[in-house]
């Protein structure tokens, strides 16, 4: 390889091998210079001193660097923009500024790569070739220095004439032949969008408006437009001659694609596109709520009326010369089929007869239309067609000869170009040139592989074959019902994996039978299936036939993954369709009944809304629902990566190193990419209104995690009132019958059918067992109402059952049941009142238990009972008080014996004299005084019984009894005194 000498920056060239001459330089005069030869450096100089004279020969020299080069490189130097200078001295130091600077002080809407033009370069350059951005910059300056207006007219285009206008009162005097440079200058009437050439573009429309998309906003884009001077003008119609149309500094918002119309506004003073409020115009002026800014300044207009700042004005110029010329030659075609149509067609002539007649029975000579009598009256309309198209053809011939003859006459009107057809030499149709037929016939039977019986057919056979795979599909769609996610995962995962064993197994037996079978005959040759030589297969037609047939396969499996996975795809934008516009911010609203994301065809996915103490979510956590989707696709085309080729099962004889594999759909190949952004991008879409529909849900949570229990102890705690209790309990059932109207058993969003019934029922139930657990509790405390009366009344008529044993007991009864009526009327009172609770109990259709509705009743009987027993209480104590009585009179005359009986024995005492009987006597005396007093008690019952029975109350006379205690004193004195000393007897006396 050749070493090319590098230059200096003189453009000298150097070497490090070149020597100095040996001649030694002379100057004009003369004068020799020394000759100096050429030293070896470190060779002279290299020595013990060396280090110390050379010092570090590897620095180069000392250079001064830039300061920004030390600002940059030197540690802790701040910059410049660290400091922030205040607005007022930021102002005055702009005031004070002069000359020019590189600063961009103009504040503008249009964003700078908009301006920037489209090259065809490289952005790797190659030696001496223009880098890509100078490139860009000198395109742009010299776009930036066109003149639109001078270009235009400069092509002989009138601005005023681009627009057309209608003619008003018939004023369209026009002068022909004044100008030779436009002998016909008829104002246009056609618009000028007809005729324009897309062509010219060097941008799609999608292209200039990403021009303008600048960190997620889209601004607008710079241009010229020719839009009218007035702004009021929006309302006149666009052909109107009292609008005046110039170019104005436009900014460009938006596109329609249907009616291919530019959304343009013009600038203010400042040179921006704002609103009314001096806000920048951006997405196309496109409000949140899909309605979009207007104002007067704003225009729709077609792409030759705008000129993008980014594109060149000298080919602008010439796309709207080319539209304008193509107009005016139009419409001057048009001028000259009118003069032809308005010419006159008498005396022309018309059609030869014979020559129709032929036409006639050519055009009817069809076997459907020979015997069609019906046609003869459409052959007649045919036929004066026919000659009014003869006439007009005449007129032409002549007016075009007219128009030749005399061209100066005839300038203002344009002839047709004429249309030379090719005229063969021979015969009616063209020659046909040599052709080396038989050569061409050999070649092509030579590569051709349907050159046998047996190839076509196996060629056939394989073709079916791989049709059935193309037809087949790796996923169950489309879905009839919606299912779960597992059985939904199941569901695909078994379709994918019968098909992935179809394709390996069956499908790969079914060609090698079809193919073995359909060349098993051919024997030796270019299809010989039992050929052994490697080399000889590979020249062979058998080669290029299994090449065709791997190619085949190919293609089925590649059909197969890619129509498997875009209905897979599709299947699931279908159910997406509704949701896919929506955003984050997404709420759902009050109404939880109908949904407005109802999928094209049915729902995919079955869930169940649940609610519990983790809040409002589904059975199925919905992050899982893009993980198994995106796992369903990418195991499909997996499953479809490892298909054996037949080569090896074809040519059983030769050996094979391996066993070669088709080629399949890769997994990162962009239309697969796109697929499965796709619906990524469609799940995570459907999850918004998902989330928002459940978070709706949370306000039934406070509802559902109610405890029942402590609810009915905290309530019971306030010692509400019956209305209270009525009044909770209505509003339990009015909340039950608000949760029964505002959800739904079930309701779609997108993919998604969505089950709500179990939500329902759980809060339907809850507010009713709330109610019921509210009915309870009064029935609770009416029950305990109830067993209070119950238990009062029960000792009411225990004590009446209670039979006297005495006439005291009969009167303590009568007492007793005085003070009964006034009881049971406090206890009506409690039972009218716990009445009037059941009652209310009733309106809710409460059923009672068994315990309680007997008490209720029990309650209700007691006074009715109460009475009756006092009734027969009554009764009883009139026999019992009748029986007391006789009783009365008998223990009277039983004791009045007994009493005189004791008298008697108290009188008969005064005849004891013996002393030493004294103690006898004194036991006698005491139990006797014993009797007395027992008499005496039994007197005074029988005084009282005798006052309540309303007897005369027997008067007892004490004297007895008295007299039995002087005996008494007496005769215990005497037999203490026998057995005591004469001390103890004086003191005994004295005290007696």
């Amino acid at each position: 390889m050749s070493t090319r000498p590098s230059k200096s920056s003189y453009g000298r060239t150097f070497s490090a091998n070149r020597t100095r001459s040996s001649a030694g330089k002379t100057d004009p005069s003369g004068q020799k210079y020394p000759e100096i030869k050429q030293r070896g450096f470190y060779s002279d100089i290299l020595s013990k001193g060396a280090a110390s004279r050379l010092g570090n020969v590897l620095t180069g020299p000392e250079t001064k660097q830039d300061t920004l080069w030390k600002v940059a490189t030197e540690d802790h130097t701040p910059l410049v923009t660290t400091f922030e200078i205040p607005e007022e001295a930021r102002k005055a130091q702009y005031k004070s500024q002069y000359g020019p600077s590189t600063e961009i002080t103009a504040i503008t809407d249009f964003p700078l790569k908009a301006y920037q033009p489209k090259v065809q370069l490289p952005f790797f350059t190659q030696s001496g070739g223009c880098p890509r951005k100078i490139e860009m910059e000198r395109r742009k300056r010299h776009y930036a220095n066109q003149n639109l207006e001078y270009l235009l007219s400069h092509n002989n285009i009138d601005t005023g004439q681009l627009m057309p206008k209608k003619i008003l009162n018939g004023n369209n005097n026009v002068i022909l032949n004044a100008d030779p440079k436009d002998p016909a200058p008829f104002p246009p009437f056609l618009p000028l969008h007809i005729f324009d050439d897309e062509e010219f573009d060097c941008r799609t429309p999608s292209d200039w408006l990403e021009l303008g998309r600048e960190n997620g906003l889209r601004k607008p884009i710079p241009g010229r437009a020719l839009l009218p001077t007035d702004e009021n003008a929006q309302n006149l119609d666009p052909k109107d001659p009292s609008i005046e149309y110039t170019w104005f500094n436009v900014g460009m918002l938006d596109y329609d694609v249907e009616k291919k119309l530019y959304l343009v506004q013009k600038v203010n003073d400042e040179g921006r596109i704002s609103d009314d409020k001096g806000k920048p115009i951006l997405n196309g002026g496109l409000r949140k709520d899909g309605t979009r800014y207007s104002n007067p300044t704003q225009y729709w207009i077609p792409r030759v009326r705008i000129m993008f700042f980014a594109e060149d004005p000298q080919v602008f110029a010439k796309r709207v010369g080319k539209a304008f010329r193509l107009r005016k030659h139009t419409e001057a075609l048009l001028r000259y089929n009118l003069y032809l149509d308005c010419m006159p067609m008498d005396g022309v002539g018309e059609l030869d007869q014979a020559s129709l007649k032929r036409m006639i029975d050519r055009a009817k000579s069809a076997p459907l239309l020979a015997k069609n009598n019906a046609l003869d009256d459409y052959v007649q309309v045919l036929e004066k067609e026919i000659n009014i198209e003869f006439c007009r053809a005449m007129n032409r011939v002549i007016f075009d000869k007219t128009v030749k003859e005399d061209p100066v006459t005839f300038a203002y009107v344009t002839l047709p170009p004429c249309e030379v057809k090719a005229v063969p030499n021979r015969g009616c149709c063209v020659d046909v040139p040599d052709y080396p037929f038989d050569d061409q016939y050999d070649c092509f039977a030579f590569n051709s592989l349907l050159t046998r019986e047996e190839s076509i057919l196996a060629s056939g056979k394989v073709r079916t074959e791989c049709n059935k795979v193309s037809a087949m599909s790796l996923f169950h769609v489309p879905m009839t019902k919606f299912m779960r996610l597992e059985e939904f995962e199941q569901t695909q995962s078994s379709t994918t994996q019968q098909v992935a064993l179809f394709l390996k197994d069956s499908w790969i037996h079914t060609l090698r039978a079809d193919i073995r079978t359909s060349l098993r005959d051919v024997g030796k040759g270019w299809f010989n299936i039992h050929e052994k030589n490697f080399e000889v297969y590979q020249i062979s037609k058998l080669k290029k036939f299994m090449e065709m047939v791997k190619f085949n396969m190919q293609d089925s499996l590649r059909y197969l993954v890619q129509d498997s996975l875009v209905n897979y795809t599709q299947n699931i934008l279908d159910a997406c369709h509704a949701v896919l516009p929506l955003e984050e911010s997404f709420t759902w609203g009050k109404d939880l009944i109908t949904s407005p994301f109802k999928p094209k065809r049915n729902a995919l996915f079955l869930l169940d809304l649940v609610l519990d103490n983790h809040g409002s979510h589904y059975s199925t956590n919905l992050n899982n629902f893009e993980q198994v989707l995106n796992q369903l696709f990418d195991k499909a085309i997996l499953s479809t990566q490892k298909v054996p080729q037949l080569e090896k099962s074809i040519l059983e004889e030769i050996r094979w190193s391996g066993t070669p594999l088709l080629e399949s759909v890769g997994e990162h190949e962009p239309p697969v990419e796109d697929l499965r952004d796709t619906v990524k991008n469609a799940i995570r879409k459907t999850l918004i209104p998902m989330k928002a529909y459940a978070k709706e849900y949370d306000k039934f949570l406070e509802l559902q995690n109610t405890d029942i229990h402590a609810y009915v102890k905290k309530y019971e705690e306030e010692n509400h009132s019956a209305q209270e209790v009525k009044a909770e309990v209505e509003m339990h059932l009015k909340e039950k019958e608000v949760i029964e109207a505002e959800i739904v058993s079930n309701i779609t969003i997108g993919p998604f059918h969505i089950n709500t019934d179990g939500v329902r029922k759980n809060l339907s139930k809850k507010r009713k067992d709330l109610s019921n657990a509210v009915l309870e509790l009064l029935a609770k405390k009416l029950r305990e109402q109830a067993d209070d009366a119950c238990t009062e009344f029960k000792e009411i008529s225990r004590k009446l059952y209670d039979k006297p044993n005495s006439v005291e007991e009969l009167a303590e009864m009568r007492e007793y049941m005085k003070g009964i009526p006034e009881k049971l009327k406090e206890h009506q009172e409690l039972i009218d009142k716990a009445m009037a609770d059941y009652e209310l109990i009733e309106e809710f259709f409460y059923n009672l238990s068994t315990d309680d509705f007997n008490a209720k009743w029990t309650a209700i009987g007691w006074p009715y009972k109460i009475e009756t027993q006092m009734n027969n209480t009554y009764n009883q104590l009139e026999n019992d008080e009748e029986r007391f009585r006789k009783l009365q009179l008998t223990d009277q005359a039983n004791f009045n014996d007994r009493l005189d009986s004791l008298t008697m024995v108290v009188a008969g005492m005064a005849a004891h004299t013996d002393i030493n009987r004294a103690h006898e006597v004194a036991n006698e005396v005491r139990r006797l005084n014993k009797q007395l007093k027992e008499a005496q008690e039994l007197a005074a019952m029988y005084n009282n019984r005798e006052r309540l029975f309303g007897m005369p109350v027997t008067n007892v006379s004490r004297s007895t009894i008295c007299q039995c205690k002087s005996f008494q004193h007496m005769f215990v004195f005497c037999s203490h005194a026998v057995n005591s000393t004469p001390c103890d007897v004086k003191s005994n006396l004295i005290a007696f």
